[in-house]
């Protein structure tokens, strides 16, 4: 008997639900507040966050593994290009480039003995020539012996072959001086990379090492920025970039409280997948001080105003993925798809999907595409 009272009552409790949602369906009309659609300016404004970078950001290591030994620059300072910024242990390559300077000196000196003994080689030589063919012309008339010949022409043999010595000699000596100099330049560049310059100007934005860490190559010692390239990367709606353009003006807004001036210097060619969005960079006027790479911040591009249909921002909504608005056909909600056009404070431009004097919901909430309503038309 419970049992089947109880069935009663479910049946009972459906049977009022089926009437309640029939109702709201076909019955129930609620009041909702429409606008008709007008053709008007609208100023679009476009936001986007973003963070503060730099378009030239640089990290300093050095060339040589050595042990950072000075720091002559900390973060926050100004550096110009070419200047010392920290300096690594050098006694060993001092001690070297003296020692290869002393060689290079020697090797001179080898240089201009070998020098001196070819000069003596070739007098010697020519000599030697000389009398082979003074005692050749006597010999051959007969008025020398063949023995003294012999001894003459001995010599001539002698002195070329000492000739011939004293060039391989002063060979061997320039090329010990090229070898010994450029050891001596080597070193003397390598004792060079033991600084650790700036290369170029800008802001020294952190330090990475400290007095006594040793350094390798391209373990970063400092990072550092270029001053002529701070700007704001922004993330924009990919919706909105046809509005955009090089050279724009922009207001950026740090999180610090501040407000500058700006204008896109960049607009990127790839969007991102997810969220489709794009970065826009936009460079500073004037930079803040102090400038802080990595601080949040929020860009605003107001485009030139555009004459356009347009409906308040509240009516605009998406659904399955598709931006679109409530427009009110036979006293029925219809969801609609529309391309947005530049986005007001209040009201948004539609370029495709709405008419002129069209009744678009203001608010649509949770209107139900094709539920029957009763408008209310309002002005804002």
């Amino acid at each position: 008997m419970q049992w089947l009272l109880k069935k009663q009552w479910l049946v009972i409790a459906l049977i009022i639900a089926i009437i309640a949602i029939g109702y709201r369906m076909f019955l129930y009309s609620p009041s909702v507040g429409v606008i008709a659609v007008k053709q008007q300016q609208v100023q679009g404004e476009i936001c986007g966050p973003g963070t503060v970078q730099a378009k030239i950001p640089v990290s300093i290591s050095a060339k040589i593994t050595g042990i950072l030994q000075k720091l002559n620059v900390d973060q926050g300072h100004m550096v110009k290009q070419g200047s010392v910024l920290a300096e690594l242990d050098s006694a060993e390559l001092t001690a070297r480039l003296e020692a290869g300077r002393s060689a290079t000196v020697r090797a001179r000196q080898d240089v201009e003995k070998a020098k001196a003994s070819t000069a003596k080689a070739q007098a010697n030589l020519l000599l030697a020539q000389s009398n082979y063919k003074r005692d050749r012309e006597v010999f051959d008339k007969g008025y020398i012996s063949q023995a003294y010949f012999d001894v003459t022409q001995a010599q001539l043999q002698v002195a070329q072959s000492e000739h011939t010595e004293a060039l391989k000699a002063q060979d061997a000596s320039f090329a010990m001086l090229a070898q010994a100099e450029a050891e001596a330049q080597a070193t003397e560049a390598t004792l060079d990379f033991s600084r650790i310059r700036a290369p170029m100007d800008g802001l020294i934005t952190s330090r990475r090492a400290e007095i006594g860490d040793t350094i390798t190559p391209g373990s970063p010692v400092f990072n550092m920025v270029d001053l002529n390239s701070i700007w704001v990367a922004a993330w924009i709606d990919q919706a909105l970039i046809a509005s955009l353009k090089a050279d724009q003006t922009a207001t950026i807004r740090l999180r610090s409280g501040r407000q500058f001036k700006g204008r896109i210097a960049r607009i990127n060619k790839e969007a991102d997948t997810v969220t489709r969005e794009l970065e826009v960079d936009v460079l500073f006027e004037q930079l803040p001080e102090p400038l802080v790479i990595g601080e949040e911040a929020e860009v605003v591009i107001t485009p030139e105003a555009v004459q356009c249909p347009a409906v308040p921002r509240t009516s605009v909504l998406t659904r399955d993925g598709t931006t679109g608005v409530f427009v009110v056909e036979q006293s029925r909600a219809v969801f609609r798809e529309i391309s947005l056009g530049p986005h007001g404070k209040t009201m948004t431009g539609v370029t495709t999907g709405l008419k002129v004097g069209e009744l678009v919901i203001v608010s649509p909430g949770d209107i139900a595409d094709n539920q029957k309503i009763k408008p209310v038309e309002q002005k804002i």
